[in-house]
């Protein structure tokens, strides 16, 4: 069946999807037909959010031609990193380096004091 994504301030897509599809497969065609990372994704079918692990049938509003709404939602600091990586490594290489990273990144975080990080902040305004 094909269904509608109607991104907020963008454009519309149709999809073609089978009924046994799950939401977050839909997410990753979303991926590869408008080039939004499936995890800054939110899809609402009247105005709910869709859970990823359910399937399109599972929704019994979801028939020939509906209309879903995409969010598109900020990447965080540990999409870009994994963005970054993803441009000069294999899939599995940037979800490792990715994991090395943030947990590097946290410990060194965690050794700050509030006035290391109100000095930071100063810096950088």
């Amino acid at each position: 069946m094909k269904i509608i994504i109607k991104v907020l301030k963008g454009k519309d897509c149709t999809l073609e999807v089978s009924p046994t599809s799950t939401i977050q497969e839909l997410k990753e065609k979303i991926d590869v037909a408008l080039q939004i990372p499936a995890t800054n994704q939110k899809l609402l079918l009247l105005g709910r959010p869709l859970n990823n692990d359910q399937t399109i049938a599972s929704y019994p509003n979801i028939k020939e031609g509906t209309k879903l709404i995409l969010v598109v939602m900020k990447p965080g600091l540990r999409d870009c990193i994994h963005r970054a990586f993803r441009k000069y490594y294999t899939e599995a290489q940037a979800e490792r380096l990715t994991n090395e990273f943030m947990t590097d990144f946290e410990a060194k975080l965690k050794e700050q004091s509030l006035d290391d990080l109100e000095r930071f902040a100063d810096n950088c305004l």
